[in-house]
């Protein structure tokens, strides 16, 4: 890793677990790394409900808190 990607590398929490990512980075290319659907899920950052739409225009920024729950139909 270069200085440059040093620079730009972030620590983010998502589900209580830390992760680096680079400033920036969009937050449903993090979600599928994690092998979530951006579909199926429902997304919290820091402590904020995001909807679908809202979820397209996340970039990632240091210190974000993620909570991350697979939506599930059942009966």
């Amino acid at each position: 890793m270069n200085e440059v990607e040093k620079l730009t590398e972030i620590t983010i929490t998502a589900n209580g677990s830390s992760y680096k990512v680079k400033d920036g980075e969009p937050l449903n290319d993090f979600l599928k790394k994690l092998d979530f659907d951006p579909a199926l899920v429902v997304v919290e950052r820091n402590l904020e409900a995001l909807t679908p739409a809202e979820r397209e225009n996340v970039r990632l920024k240091e210190g974000d808190r993620l909570e991350i729950v697979r939506i599930v139909a059942g009966g």
